[in-house]
């Protein structure tokens, strides 16, 4: 994995990748203490969810014909020079007649967040070689997760010791640092199918196309939601120890060290020795993954003791990573590059609005359950999802050997 660092185009792509992965670590718990100092209820944190991904959805629908046509350095610079801007302005918003205005700029944030990330897979695809993929991807989620673990424990000791709310000044400053890296990168364009004769909606239809006719792609699709909805137990976590525990913010952010760490493992092993496996050794993990996250969501939520949410959110998160790592390489082999944005921005789409989705129904739930009979809920659909992913891939593999 080090030596994709000497690739200066992924170089300076993964610096600015770090950077403002460690802000976003400050801006997140700092939106969850402003949303509990004005509202603090277990719909505003749900509704603070769907605030951030509804637009990210909804962005995502349009991103990939128009980021054909974009220069991918340029989107990435304009993205983070206005969520830069854009999270600043959460330091001034004090009285809760003005909630509106958290979900209007969380709104603003993640919609340039649908354009900067398959902006950045493209950049990836195109800067790294193929057999380095898997290389890449896991340094960059193993980066995530060393960011989570990193960001939320200065964070959390920030919110501890001074206020939450400069979290987001300092979020911004990462945003604008992040700007001296990609200044730097190359001008990246895309080469895209029919670009002379096909319009805006002629390439947004023939995206929508070419995931519907492929099959694999829409398996790993598929799988990738199922995911996304036991990973909404996040929001129910944050109402369990905020509003049913009643325990400090800085608690709920230190529960993102063993995250964190969890993470970075997943990135090590998936780089030694997924490319070892065969395929249907794989098919298996990734069906093993989706049960120990519904085993963990189960536990987690079934215990008042501390240490076992930190050790199951440990475990979580070695599944859940693992999961991400190896399904979004198999999409980037499986998708022509000619439609890599469109097939990129389907799958941030379609995953994003099954975690919305999901999210707004936790929150609709807590205000009549407890947080343990909904995590129940999580914990038997993530077990029904590893069944069908395993079924799924066993029909294809019959199918393939009988052609």
């Amino acid at each position: 994995m080090v030596g994709l660092l000497r690739h200066h185009v992924f170089r300076r792509l993964y610096g600015a990748h770090v950077i403002h992965l460690l802000g976003n670590e400050f801006t997140f718990i700092a939106v969850l203490g402003l949303l509990k100092e004005l509202s603090g209820s277990g719909l505003s944190f749900a509704a603070g969810t769907v605030f951030r991904f509804l637009p990210y959805v909804v962005a995502s629908f349009f991103a990939g014909p128009l980021l054909e046509k974009w220069e991918k350095r340029r989107v990435m610079v304009v993205c983070n020079l206005l969520r830069g801007i854009l999270v600043s302005l959460f330091f001034w918003i004090t009285d809760a007649a003005y909630l509106w205005a958290v979900y209007a700029v969380l709104m603003m944030v993640n919609v340039c967040s649908a354009f900067f990330n398959p902006s950045m897979q493209v950049v990836i695809v195109q800067s790294v070689e193929p057999q380095s993929r898997l290389s890449a991807n896991s340094l960059i989620t193993g980066t995530n997760a060393l960011m989570m673990f990193i960001g939320q424990g200065i964070a959390a000791y920030l919110v501890y010791a001074f206020s939450f709310r400069f979290n987001f000044l300092l979020d911004a400053g990462c945003y604008f640092l992040s700007l001296l890296f990609l200044l730097r990168l190359p001008a990246i364009q895309t080469p895209h199918a029919d670009a002379k004769t096909r319009g805006f909606f002629g390439r947004l239809l023939e995206g929508f196309r070419y995931v519907k006719t492929n099959a694999p792609i829409r398996k790993v699709l598929v799988l990738q939601m199922m995911e996304r909805v036991t990973g909404s137990y996040y929001v129910l976590l944050m109402f369990f120890i905020l509003e049913e525990r009643h325990q400090p913010l800085y608690l709920f952010g230190l529960l993102d060290i063993p995250l964190g760490i969890g993470g970075v493992l997943a990135g090590l092993l998936v780089s030694k020795w997924a490319e070892l496996l065969h395929p249907r050794r794989i098919d298996a993990l990734l069906a093993g993954a989706l049960w120990v996250i519904s085993i963990s969501v189960w536990l987690m939520f079934h215990s008042g003791h501390a240490a076992i949410w930190m050790a199951t959110t440990f475990f979580l998160a070695i599944a859940s990573f693992s999961l991400g790592i190896l399904s979004v390489t198999r999409l980037q082999r499986l998708a022509d590059p000619a439609f890599l944005a469109r097939v990129f921005s389907v799958r941030e789409m379609v995953c994003m609005g099954a975690y919305s989705l999901s999210c707004l129904a936790i929150g609709w739930g807590t205000e009549w359950l407890k947080s343990a009979a909904i995590a129940d809920g999580i914990a038997g659909f993530g077990i029904v999802a590893g069944v069908i992913w395993m079924l799924l891939r066993t029909k294809a593999a019959a199918f393939d050997g009988k052609n």
